[in-house]
C-alpha cells in the first residue's frame, strides 16, 4: 500500500505570508520561490510538507532574526493564526472561537489542525480544571504549534495562557495547556461601617 504523501493545504500558506506581512520584501518573496512557493503568484492547492517546513524556516528568521529556529517559529505561529483567520476557512474557524470559551476550542484542535494538512493528529487530554496535555505528531518545529496554542486560547477568552513543550519523542511533541481558571462570581466587596459619632461638640 503506497504512503500517503503528507501535504500541507493552500490556507497554511496563505496564513503563512499573511503572517510574514510587510516583511515580505522582494528578498524574501525570492527565497520563498526557492523553497517552492511563489508569494507573489496563484498558489497551488497543497505542497509537499518539505516546502512547507522550508518555508517556515523562513518566516522563522525573517520575523525573529535574533531569535532560535523554534522561538522564531513561535511568533510566527502567533501572527500565523491572525493571518490565517483573514483566509476564507480560517475567519469560519475562528469566528466562534471566542463563543466556544478554551475547553471546547481544545476539543476541537484536532479537526482545525487538519483544515490545513492532510497529516496531522492531535490527542487531547484534560488533567485538571483548565490545564490539559496536547499530544501532536508529527511535528517537525514545535515552537510554531507553542505560539499557534497559545494565540488560540488567548482568542477563546483563556486568561494567562500558557503553553509548554513538556517533551519530544520521535516525530510527536507533547504541549501542557494551561490558563487560570474564571473569576468566581464572589460577594459584593465589603465595606466597614462607618465608625460611631463621639458626642457633637458644644459650641
Amino acid at each position: 500500500m503506497p504512503t500517503l504523501e503528507r501535504l500541507v493545504f493552500q490556507q497554511s500558506f496563505e496564513g503563512l505570508i499573511r503572517a510574514l506581512g510587510d516583511r515580505l520584501d522582494e528578498p524574501c518573496a525570492r527565497q520563498l520561490r526557492e523553497a517552492g512557493i511563489d508569494p507573489r503568484g496563484k498558489l497551488a492547492v497543497a505542497y509537499p510538507l518539505e516546502v512547507w517546513v522550508e518555508s517556515l524556516k523562513l518566516a522563522a528568521s525573517v520575523l525573529a532574526p535574533t531569535a532560535s529556529l523554534d522561538d522564531g517559529a513561535e511568533v510566527v505561529g502567533r501572527r500565523f493564526l491572525e493571518g490565517y483567520g483573514a483566509t476564507l476557512i480560517g475567519s469560519a474557524l475562528l469566528a466562534g472561537v471566542r463563543l466556544l470559551g478554551p475547553h471546547r476550542m481544545l476539543e476541537r484542535m484536532t479537526r482545525n489542525l487538519r483544515t490545513g494538512t492532510n497529516y496531522l493528529e492531535a490527542r487531547l487530554e484534560q488533567t485538571g480544571p483548565t490545564r490539559y496535555v496536547l499530544t501532536c505528531r508529527p511535528v517537525v518545529i514545535s515552537g510554531f504549534y507553542r505560539g499557534l496554542f497559545a494565540a488560540g486560547l488567548e482568542m477563546s477568552g483563556a486568561r494567562g495562557a500558557s503553553v509548554v513543550l513538556m517533551r519530544s519523542a520521535g516525530d510527536a511533541a507533547v504541549y501542557d495547556l494551561s490558563w487560570l481558571p474564571e473569576r468566581a462570581a464572589g460577594k459584593p466587596p465589603e465595606t466597614k461601617a462607618p465608625a460611631p459619632k463621639g458626642p457633637e461638640p458644644r459650641t
